[in-house]
């Protein structure tokens, strides 16, 4: 094995121990990162939220022009429960040609690639054409919100890069399109009682189940038309119910009910337009019902998250890279969401790409294959060329 790779399986371990789950702070992996960067003499740049829990971080290496490469990845996992898991997971564990622990593939595995590289990027800083730029972002697990920061991160500090690649595990495959999401909460307030005397009490399931009625018929109605020109799986914006949560007990009229929900909207449709139809059904119609029985009931509907679609540019310039430097595989779609689609937002052509099966993601003993890792490293060795001849 070559000094490159034992340092990617270096580097993956410790990103490994870092345990960033989804929504806690980060600050611990980007100091790390940080260090590391500085160490190899490349300046980083870091932008922390208001509250300063959470932070992206972006790095340049080469010539201050335009264009470039993005390499993105984000630094933070689902959560990890040890039931299923045959060792820590936050533990790296290399066992028989696979590299175990939460974040091994998704997507801990491409940053440590990434972070493996830059010795050779700075090794031949002054022959880059153009720069490679790293960008490592928060809670894009969650709604993208690092990523979110992006367009406007690097519009403040005039960085603009030609590409994005997001390093995402595709096994190599690359995609270039995907459905946005939309994640919502809905919460009905009624009022409680004994459940021998309903008269004049407002029961929160019972208008949570008809608000979820109209969606499931607002669902149907949008599937009955699908996009027959659309490349993705389904042709149609969709709609789901995930979980609902409320009452106390079966003999007690339920004071309040929860419940989320998501749309998936097909890039270009606008999920704002699905929202307001449904906001309207709870407005005009169950919430003046409610209200003549009682003034202290309600119907909110929340945004938790909005992530908009990524385009599908089948002749992008990030295609055409992929295909001459890797493979001419026609590029597909996906219905999940991803960081690509803010940076696509911000002007650069984008694809997903990168080392690991997305079979592997979010489930215990989640591993990333050896043979991967050395795809990564061979991929993005073959950038680096690119990158010293670029016009």
């Amino acid at each position: 094995m070559s000094n490159r790779f034992e340092r990617t399986i270096n580097l993956l371990a410790d990103l490994v121990a870092f345990p960033t789950v989804s929504g806690e702070p980060n600050g611990e992996i980007i100091g790390y990162i940080k260090s590391y960067l500085e160490s190899h003499g490349v300046n980083v740049l870091l932008d922390v939220t208001d509250d300063g829990k959470q932070m992206n971080l972006f790095a340049t290496i080469g010539p201050k022009v335009d264009g470039g490469i993005i390499l993105s990845g984000h630094t933070d996992v689902v959560p990890a429960s040890a039931e299923g898991w045959q060792s820590d997971p936050f533990i790296l564990r290399r066992d028989q040609g696979r590299l175990y622990g939460r974040g091994a593939v998704d997507m801990k595995g491409f940053v440590a690639i990434a972070l493996a590289m830059v010795p050779d990027f700075v090794a031949a800083r002054d022959k880059l054409r153009v720069p490679v730029h790293l960008a490592f972002t928060f809670d894009e697990e969650v709604g993208c919100f690092g990523s979110a920061r992006m367009p406007e991160f690097l519009d403040n500090h005039d960085i603009s890069a030609e590409m994005a690649i997001i390093g995402e595990p595709t096994e190599m495959r690359p995609f270039i399109g995907h459905k946005g999401g939309m994640e919502l909460s809905a919460e009905v307030t009624g009022t409680s009682g004994h459940a021998s005397k309903p008269t004049g009490k407002v029961n929160a399931i019972f208008y949570a189940t008809r608000l979820i009625e109209f969606i499931n018929q607002t669902a149907r109605d949008i599937a009955s038309r699908p996009d027959p020109d659309s490349p993705f799986d389904p042709p149609y914006t969709s709609i789901s119910v995930g979980l609902i949560k409320g009452g106390e007990a079966r003999n007690v009229i339920p004071a309040f009910c929860q419940f989320d929900w998501e749309i998936r909207p097909l890039p270009g449709d606008d999920p704002h337009s699905v929202l307001a139809h449904i906001r309207a059904f709870a407005d005009d119609v169950l919430v003046p019902e409610m209200r003549a029985l009682s003034d202290e009931v309600d119907i909110t509907l929340t945004i938790v998250s909005d992530v908009p679609g990524m385009e599908a540019r089948p002749h992008s310039t990030a295609v055409e890279l992929v295909a001459r430097l890797w493979t001419n595989e026609e590029p597909g779609v996906v219905s999940f969401g991803t960081d690509g689609a803010y940076f696509q937002k911000a002007g650069m052509e984008t694809i997903v790409f990168g080392p690991g099966g997305m079979a592997q993601m979010h489930q215990p003993d989640e591993y990333i294959e050896e043979a991967a890792v050395e795809q990564g490293l061979q991929f993005l060795d073959r950038v680096l060329d690119h990158l010293e001849s670029a016009k």
